[in-house]
């Protein structure tokens, strides 16, 4: 079995971070029913992914993204 290739967190590497406003960027870390992501999909460190949910709180707060859809 080859070894396993050790996880970059995506803004650690590419030191892009969006910010609220942008909601394009911010979409790919929310799955369909309006729900964050889990760290293990996003490739995100802790640090970098309370981060990311503290500016998707910010964007639900101004509707530019909705809190949750309906079934």
């Amino acid at each position: 079995m080859p070894p396993r290739r050790k996880r970059v967190c995506r803004v650690c590497h590419q030191g892009y971070k969006p910010d609220y406003k942008d909601v394009d960027s911010l979409k790919q870390f929310v799955n369909r029913r309006g729900k964050i992501l889990s760290r293990r999909l996003t490739h995100m460190c802790a640090k970098h992914q309370r981060w990311l949910a503290e500016e998707i709180d910010r964007a639900r707060k101004v509707a530019l993204l909705p809190y949750e859809e309906g079934p």
